[in-house]
């Protein structure tokens, strides 16, 4: 506003959105039911109903008297509702509001709320052929360097994919410290990337011409290579450690078409590393989620291949990483016929402290965390019949299916979640049902262990509630993300593109969640919703600049008419702690389908996010606000 009053060229959109209605205000239920609200009336859509029926003047009027006559829509009332955000903080609010004037709730831009980074890195595997990369001279007729690509590979009978590779979501994991004798030195960490065809580097109207042939082969193609490669502890590559395997045309399992006349969803997709217990696993999204354990070595440290297990060969780069499944993949069923992307973690065992650790999978995040005990090596052989009732189902991987990981107890599950820390755009421009993100987050990447301390060494603008910690020493914090809901009438033609571009789908965002570090892993905090940025233009990042990387400013998160300085699919795939400095983080993650990218964020700053102080984050006084409502 004042940048417009002084007329300058650019006026930055302020950070947030002021309104009297409290967060979570749009989305709580009445205990009034009707038809179309069989769980309850939204009382969002009781405020609007009493404006239309001329009973309320202003949603401000209507807010008052629907928190006054229905328990549940308080968190409504205008006047009252914000002593709930000191309320859950057990922080006394008298004398906060002494001109009785109340305040405003603040609405955050998923990008002003992204947590403050630093040694952004970007990097290219040099396994993939340079003649299988998108050459930055072709950015600007794409269509007819796919079509030539594919024309190409449909001359062709000895491949299985078109010439194109492109790699990215990163899955980051440190090297156990036993298995550093067998590497290289200077080998500080293992990286997955997911290395395949499938892009959504470009905007749709760059492609509207494509055939639908080239277009099957190329955006949805059903090659999902696994990129791997040993990084220093500057997340530089180790030169010559880096390859390029196809795990699934190994061991048996592409669909029947597989580069010829199949095209879909690859057999493994969306491939992450763990490191637990002084081991990696290797975790993949089949029809449900697989996982293997890794042994990842120089060459010259040779071991025997023994049954039961598969040195995968390298279909590109140099011989120098040998990678041996120390057995074949295994299935976690604890999330039923259509578990995918569980994050594994692990605790130290409370009743035998000197033994292994305890790995859990991480099945549903929010409102309530469901956890399950895992013993990812041990498994328990299902009949073929048993496997067959899963909801998506390539039969090809059924003798992985029947492989059921043990578990050890029933499946936990948490009190429900706690309010966000802080609340975003979305909430205010879609109230009731029309909620734009899933409400349930996904994997996501876990877990960082957070101290009381390392949230308190931020200084200021950290408010812990008595019970914020529980009787732990720590907690243990993840990334989840959640998209936009996808609307039958995406598909309608009679729909109006303007109407459709107000809640676009396929867009994401992220947001921090922290647990208690033992059953029934209770949620204690979690932040609102907020998006990770772009890469850097060439030399203002670490690592080997992707070229692909400027294409990711094609495709930008948007929602109702409003555009935002990140991209449209940010994708978490890992989140660990930094090696050698426990007091910061490492988040990786895929920007676009089209490049990796990995950052540094100092636990401090997670707590900030996690922990803030509701005059931070949450409400401003309403003499203090200039903006209109």
């Amino acid at each position: 506003i004042e940048a417009k009053k002084k007329n300058l060229s650019y006026c930055k959109r302020p950070p947030y959105i002021l309104s009297p209605l409290c967060g979570g205000c749009v989305q709580v239920l009445s205990n009034m039911t009707s038809k179309m609200y069989r769980n309850g009336v939204p009382c969002h859509d009781i405020m609007l109903r009493r404006i239309k029926q001329g009973t309320a003047e202003s949603i401000n009027d209507a807010a008052t008297t629907v928190a006054e006559e229905f328990e549940e829509c308080q968190l409504c009332h205008p006047e009252t509702c914000w002593k709930h955000y000191f309320n859950e903080l057990s922080l006394s609010v008298e004398g906060l509001d002494e001109t009785n004037k109340g305040y405003l709730t603040k609405y955050w831009r998923f990008d002003q709320v992204a947590p403050k980074i630093s040694s952004p890195t970007t990097f290219v595997l040099p396994s993939i052929p340079k003649e299988f990369r998108i050459p930055p001279s072709r950015f600007a007729d794409i269509e007819a360097f796919f079509t030539e690509k594919f024309n190409s590979f449909e001359a062709s009978n000895d491949t299985n994919h078109v010439e194109i590779l492109i790699e990215y979501n990163p899955a980051l994991a440190p090297i156990p410290s036993k298995m550093k004798k067998n590497l290289p030195r200077g080998a500080a960490y293992a990286v997955a990337l997911r290395v395949t065809p499938a892009n959504n580097c470009f905007r749709r109207d760059q492609m509207s011409g494509l055939p639908q042939k080239v277009w099957d082969h190329t955006m949805m193609s059903a090659t999902n290579l696994l990129g791997l490669a040993l990084l220093d502890e500057n997340y530089e590559l180790l030169e010559g450690y880096d390859i390029v395997v196809d795990p699934a045309t190994q061991l048996g399992f592409q669909k029947d078409g597989y580069g010829t006349t199949y095209f879909g969803e690859p057999t493994f997709m969306d491939y992450r590393l763990f490191t637990l217990n002084e081991g990696i696993y290797l975790h993949a999204n089949a029809d449900v989620t697989v996982v293997t354990k890794l042994d990842i070595r120089n060459k010259k440290h040779k071991r025997t291949t023994e049954k039961g297990e598969f040195k995968l060969d390298i279909v590109y780069g140099k011989d120098n990483l040998e990678v041996t499944m120390l057995h074949q993949f295994n299935t976690i069923w604890s999330g039923g016929d259509r578990g995918k992307n569980f994050a594994l973690f692990a605790v130290p065992n409370s009743t035998h402290p000197d033994e292994p650790d305890s790995i859990y999978a991480e099945v549903d995040i929010n409102p309530y965390h469901r956890v399950q005990q895992v013993y990812l090596d041990d498994i328990e052989m299902l009949k073929r019949s048993t496997v067959k009732k899963r909801i998506r189902r390539n039969w090809t991987v059924d003798k992985i299916m029947m492989r059921k990981v043990l578990t050890n107890g029933n499946l936990t599950q948490s009190e429900i979640e706690p309010i966000p820390s802080f609340f975003t755009v979305d909430e205010h421009w879609f109230p009731g049902e029309r909620s734009a993100f899933r409400k349930a987050g996904h994997g996501g990447a876990c877990c960082v262990s957070l101290s009381r301390e390392e949230v308190l060494a931020q200084g200021e603008h950290i408010s812990l509630g008595h019970n914020s910690w529980g009787e732990n020493d720590y907690l243990l914090v993840g990334v989840a993300h959640t998209s936009v809901i996808w609307r039958r009438w995406y598909s309608d033609k009679n729909i109006p593109d303007s109407e459709k571009a107000m809640i676009p789908h396929t867009h994401y965002v992220s947001f921090f969640y922290a647990f208690e570090p033992r059953p029934p892993f209770n949620l204690r905090a979690r932040s609102g919703y907020f998006c990770l940025g772009f890469a850097g233009e060439d030399g203002t990042e670490g690592g080997t600049f992707n070229p692909h990387s400027i294409l990711t400013i094609n495709r930008k998160l948007s929602q109702h008419n409003e555009t935002f300085s990140c991209p449209q699919i940010h994708f978490v795939s890992s989140f660990i702690e930094k090696v050698g400095d426990s007091s910061s983080t490492v988040i990786g993650y895929g920007l676009n389908d089209c490049t990796p990218r990995l950052v540094e964020v100092e636990k401090k700053e997670i707590g900030r996010l996690l922990f803030s102080d509701p005059f931070e984050m949450k409400i401003e006084s309403r003499p203090a606000q200039e903006m209109d409502i």
